[in-house]
């Protein structure tokens, strides 16, 4: 099957249109100037009847004979030649009393009257009575000569607007499927490997939309790649380390490098650096599947008191351990509509995070602006730095220390809850708050 572009379908169907409308235009147009032309003949005719009943006005005739008389063969002359219309005089009794036409023309308008004629009636009347009548009529096909040159005329100006409609056509294909052609043409040259310029159609509509959507979603993509990129190297960097140490260790052993109590310490450093492979594999597999929709969020109204303290349970043993006191005094608590087993999850990546760099304590705050319910977690470690704006980037670790990607997965974690988190530097430390929307 032939296929045609959106230009070519766009001209077809203006000249189809042009087409319609023409003929819809000619037909319409023949037969209303027809009626208009039979309608006004009609008025004429009767026009011109009034004016034979007054003048044929006589106080000696009654109508039962023909009018007698000089005077009254003369007015009836007269009146012949005022008028140009045929007509047909009779009196009382129906009888032809004058005729401006010939026999034949006479006989068929007495057979065919009514159907190819247009005929007026004109009563004349003697002081309010009726003592005869004219008859006037013309041919319809008298009219089809003046008809005729009204259709010719109407004919060149249809067939000279449709060249003129045709050729604006043309123009507003053009105008309409050049930058189609320049949208397309672009697309076709887009390359994740070289980017290219932005396309600037400057035409003010859908077209323009387009291209400025798709110059939005090629930004993305690039992003997208970048991203990848930079996670695969990070990624493949991370695993290096374990894997490097584990191949060591396992080769110094097999080559006898490595004896007799050295080889519990090798299987230790093995076992180690096996369990943070496997750790560092399940937070990247966690962190894809927060970043896709294969990881389902269930989200419930629930209290953000109750989620805080369930983080802070699970933590309480390890910064015992470190000796760092958690304080979290809350004397009220806000309603948010939030995953609790996830936001739990990024509560306790905050915590143990701030465990690494604490001094003496971490303190844990909750409160509510109009729009959000923000929890601010703050430690007396030495903050952030210049680091302030890279601690959520994935395998970014600033002490060298764990995999980089927790802070990563509470990131994500906090922006599916169409919230957001902001690290920065305190007076007395590192503090991290983040902004979720309020419920109420």
């Amino acid at each position: 099957m032939k296929k045609f572009n959106i230009g070519t379908k766009l001209f077809l169907s203006y000249l189809v249109l042009i087409a319609v409308i023409i003929l819809i235009t000619t037909f319409s147009f023949r037969y209303l100037f027809q009626e208009y032309l039979v309608r006004e003949a009609g008025d004429q005719l009767h026009k011109e009847g009034l004016q034979i009943s007054e003048m044929l006005e006589d106080k000696r005739w009654n109508g039962e004979r023909s009018p007698g008389g000089w005077l009254d063969r003369r007015r009836i002359d007269l009146a012949g030649n005022l008028i140009s219309s045929q007509f047909i005089i009779y009196n009382r009794d129906n009888d032809v009393i004058y005729s401006n036409v010939d026999e034949d023309v006479q006989t068929e308008y007495e057979e065919n009257k009514g159907k190819s004629f247009v005929t007026e009636q004109v009563a004349i009347k003697r002081l309010g009575e009726q003592i005869g009548s004219v008859v006037l009529f013309t041919k319809v096909e008298s009219l089809a000569g003046f008809n005729q040159i009204i259709q010719q005329s109407q004919t060149i100006s249809l067939i000279a607007s449709a060249a003129v409609a045709v050729i604006l056509a043309a123009f507003m294909q053009k105008g309409l499927t050049g930058p189609i052609s320049l949208l397309a043409e672009h697309m076709r040259q887009f390359s994740m490997r070289k980017k290219k310029k932005p396309l600037n159609l400057k035409t003010n509509d859908e077209i323009n939309e387009l291209a400025e959507t798709f110059q939005v979603l090629s930004e993305q993509l690039y992003k997208f790649d970048l991203d990848q990129k930079e996670f695969l190297q990070n990624a493949s960097h991370e695993l290096k380390t374990p894997l490097m140490a584990i191949q060591g260790n396992a080769e110094g052993i097999l080559d006898e490098v490595i004896v007799g109590d050295d080889i519990d310490a090798s299987l230790e450093i093995i076992v180690k650096e096996t369990q943070r492979l496997k750790k560092i594999v399940q937070d990247i597999s966690y962190l894809t599947r927060l970043e896709t929709i294969e990881e389902a969020f269930k989200y419930e109204l629930i209290e953000v008191d109750d989620v805080i303290s369930t983080a802070l349970t699970t933590m309480r043993p390890l910064a015992n351990k470190h000796h760092i006191k958690l304080n979290y005094n809350n004397k009220t608590s806000f309603d948010v509509k939030m995953d609790p087993d996830k936001m739990t999850q990024a509560l306790i990546n905050l915590i143990g995070n701030a465990l690494r760099f604490a001094s003496a304590f971490i303190e844990v705050r909750v409160y509510r602006n109009e729009e959000f319910v923000c929890i601010e977690i703050q430690d007396d470690g030495p903050g952030f730095g210049d680091a302030a704006d890279r601690v959520f980037d994935r395998f970014f670790t600033g002490d060298q220390k764990g995999s980089g990607i927790g802070l990563a997965i509470t990131k994500t974690i906090v922006e599916k809850h169409g919230g957001s988190i902001l690290a920065s530097d305190n007076d007395v430390g590192a503090r991290v708050v983040i902004s979720l929307p309020n419920s109420n």
